[in-house]
């Protein structure tokens, strides 16, 4: 019985791994969604460079499993703008949210085993660390307008509102993934700690 019970308890530990990845991989993606945004704006005056980088990036998205078989469609140029649906495009977008949560809980788990359990971080520590994050990625924006104004159209103002809007969207995201990213690995810990245990758990212990 304790047996069955150790096993159970294992694999809702996994799934609650899986699932606190899950709300992660968001965050990750639009902090790369981020950073490529603030790479373009620095290589704005190198544009064959950042051309090449971008293709380098799109042939490794090919070469992933899943993932590489949705996107070379879409990239090829047999595709058209008939055979792309909704439908096609909320498979793509769950199946790489799936591969990706799935690989990131992986190297989770060798880092783990390589270096030891990380030690966990208060909520309002990682809260803490991404808000300055956010000003670094603003302040990155800024300093690439200030430095060759003439590349960008438009007023200083509406490219400040622009990049204030896209760090405040990055911050509002990370925040809402690392709070329910917390909450899970909070379960987690519980679970595995046997402070979730069944009332049937219980009265086998007395």
């Amino acid at each position: 019985m304790q047996s069955q019970n150790h096993i159970l308890k294992l694999l809702l530990s996994l799934g609650l791994g899986y699932m606190r990845w899950t709300q992660l991989t968001p965050m990750l993606l639009i902090w790369g969604f981020g950073l490529l945004m603030l790479l373009a704006l620095t290589f704005v005056n190198f544009q064959e460079q950042t051309f090449s980088a971008l293709e380098y990036c799109l042939e490794w998205l090919m070469q992933l499993p899943v993932v590489g078989e949705r996107i070379t469609p879409l990239l090829s140029d047999e595709s058209t703008a008939t055979h792309m649906t909704t439908s096609d495009f909320k498979s793509f977008v769950l199946s790489a949210w799936a591969v990706l949560s799935l690989a990131f809980m992986l190297a989770g788990f060798i880092l783990s085993s390589l270096w030891g359990p990380f030690q966990p971080w208060t909520l309002k520590h990682k809260i803490l660390i991404a808000g300055v994050g956010v000003v670094l990625l603003l302040a990155g924006m800024a300093f690439n307008y200030f430095v060759a104004p003439q590349n960008f159209n438009g007023e200083v103002s509406a490219w400040m509102l622009n990049f204030s809007l896209i760090c405040l969207l990055v911050f509002g995201v990370s925040a809402y993934c690392l709070s329910v990213a917390h909450f899970l690995a909070y379960l987690n810990e519980a679970l595995m700690a046997g402070e979730l245990s069944s009332p049937d758990d219980s009265g086998a212990t007395q």
